[in-house]
């Protein structure tokens, strides 16, 4: 934990110089000077919440999926499937928040960020009947991510934020009717295969496959095209 919290620190410092010179412009570190420090943590929760979000969502379409396929896989969803992901999904992730993180200048929230998301990322992979109540669209619970992971077409695709509902409330991907029952692990998932060298080379394969798929398409198009035009007499 400690190695991990310090390379992003570092990693934070490498970024806020690329910013300065690149000219990219960053918020302002003097607005956080009389802010508590429980405030901007809160505050880096929830920008990481939202660029994962979006992230998820673009994990859950046609070409973003094979990076996110291993983690849907897992037919008995439980605290260890938090750390059932792919490499890609995790730099993806994480690059994402540390160059937020680094763009609104609160570097301090990263430990608390961190831990906070690998202690509450196990909790919400749990097979626990909590839903949180009237918080249920603060802070996401077991129930709210078991949907997420059920092999239901209704449930596909839904309840993408990782810690923030009101996230999937706002963008209209917000699923959630009650304990949820089903079985777990999509079967669209497409990773057939379960030893580790079949999953981390899932992606490549899967994308290899959609490419040659899409230029076999695209010279059938042109296969058809060329047969409809009729030769000037």
């Amino acid at each position: 934990m400690a190695i991990v919290i310090f390379f992003l620190n570092d990693a934070n410092a490498y970024i806020q110089s690329a910013y300065t010179a690149l000219h990219i412009p960053t918020l302002d570190p003097a607005i956080w000077d009389n802010v508590p420090v429980w405030i901007f943590c809160i505050i880096g929760v929830a920008a990481k919440d939202f660029v994962d979000y979006w992230n998820h969502r673009l994990m859950h379409t046609k070409w973003g999926w094979p990076t996110h396929a291993a983690h849907h896989s897992d037919t008995h969803v439980n605290a260890f499937t938090a750390n059932r992901i792919h490499f890609l999904e995790a730099m993806i992730m994480t690059t994402s928040y540390v160059l937020l993180l680094a763009w609104i200048q609160i570097p301090e929230a990263l430990p608390f960020v961190i831990i906070f998301y690998i202690f509450h990322n196990k909790y919400v992979h749990m097979d626990l009947d909590f839903e949180h109540g009237p918080l249920k669209y603060i802070i996401a619970s077991p129930v709210y991510h078991r949907w997420h992971h059920a092999d239901v077409p209704a449930a596909y695709g839904k309840n993408l934020a990782n810690v923030m509902p009101i996230y999937d409330v706002m963008f209209g991907t917000f699923y959630n009717p009650g304990k949820c029952n089903a079985p777990m692990g999509a079967l669209e998932t497409g990773v057939e295969d379960k030893n580790a060298i079949a999953i981390m080379t899932y992606p490549f394969r899967e994308w290899a496959k959609m490419i040659k798929a899409s230029h076999k398409r695209a010279r059938n198009k042109r296969a058809r095209v060329s047969t409809m035009v009729t030769p000037a007499e």
